[in-house]
């Protein structure tokens, strides 16, 4: 399979990391992927409030381009930017016409465009499951995560095509190849506000607050996300979020590939963690280990207590 690479916007800014932690895990799992020449932005929300043809053609330009490359699948670990890719494919796949009409603004086939993928698609397969289980080199046995997927990973179910709609499992499965705890609780596919958190910000930190009080509520030590917009709205809202709930909290948000990446060998800086902005990793494994060590503790405690009535009442 060869496999192009687009990292979009977000990957060269807020979510650095993710693109650093991306290509890491995939150098270390074998898979070579080269990035994509002259990519242009998805075209987000912007480019469709401009004009249909300009919001159809701005995400074409680079799905028209991986085919141009000769690349078979153009992995896109953005989740707004795959669905943009995919949505827009399945638009002028349908509509002959459409698909006409935008090839004269690009000037380039729509034929058969380059299948954008998310990193997820690729890794919950078969044969990635057997690597990742065979790679897995330290204990995350300690780890308490909940996953959270958001809007776009598997919705909408026509578009995406991947994953359950409502109750998607692939961060699940991949945190539990590790050994990570990956717990059940109800806010995995909320929305975190996603780009009104620019013109809106009251309205992102009231929805983040619920995301954020059920995932401590579910006991996590972390929460795994797939999508930059999520992590930053997560991440860095988390003052504003500790006002709403009424007590200080510092609740890791970290992407799956960092997991992933960390369970498999790799170190924290191959991993753009130095540029996680709350809690330096990997402390939420010492988080989860402290409290490993307290529920021993607590354990010991009833057993003695126990063992005192027991003798107390053979007296």
């Amino acid at each position: 399979m060869n496999y192009g690479y687009y990292p979009g916007c977000s990957l060269q800014g807020i979510g650095v990391e993710y693109d650093h932690s991306i290509r890491s895990l995939f150098d270390l799992l074998d898979v070579s992927m080269q990035e994509l020449d002259d990519w242009i932005c998805c075209g987000t929300l912007a480019a469709p409030s401009m004009g249909k043809y300009l919001g159809l053609a701005t995400p074409l330009y680079n799905v028209a381009q991986a085919r141009q490359s000769g690349f078979d699948q153009l992995i896109t670990p953005c989740s707004a930017c795959v669905y943009h890719f995919k949505q827009a494919a399945k638009q002028v796949a349908d509509y002959g016409k459409l698909r006409a009409d935008v090839e004269d603004v690009l000037e380039l086939p729509l034929i058969n465009p380059t299948p954008a993928v998310h990193p997820l698609e690729i890794l919950i397969t078969e044969p990635f499951e057997k690597q990742i289980k065979q790679m897995a080199t330290r204990d995350m046995s300690d780890l308490k995560v909940v996953c959270y997927y958001g809007c776009h990973i598997s919705r909408p179910a026509d578009v995406m095509d991947f994953d359950d709609p409502e109750d998607p499992q692939s961060m699940d499965d991949l945190m539990r190849w590790v050994g990570a705890q990956s717990l059940e609780w109800p806010g995995k596919g909320d929305c975190c506000g996603a780009h009104l958190s620019l013109i809106k910000p009251d309205i992102v930190v009231e929805m983040c607050t619920q995301i954020v009080d059920s995932a401590l509520a579910a006991g996590a030590d972390a929460v795994v996300v797939a999508c930059p917009m999520c992590h930053a709205n997560l991440d860095t809202r988390q003052e504003e979020i500790g006002e709403r709930l009424g007590r200080p909290f510092a609740l890791p948000i970290l992407y799956f590939s960092q997991v992933l990446g960390y369970a498999l060998g790799l170190e924290a800086a191959q991993l753009g963690m130095k540029n996680t902005s709350l809690i330096p990793f990997p402390s939420c494994w010492q988080n989860a280990g402290k409290r490993k060590l307290e529920d021993r503790a607590r354990a010991r405690a009833r057993g003695s207590l126990l063992s005192s009535r027991s003798r107390s009442s053979s007296e």
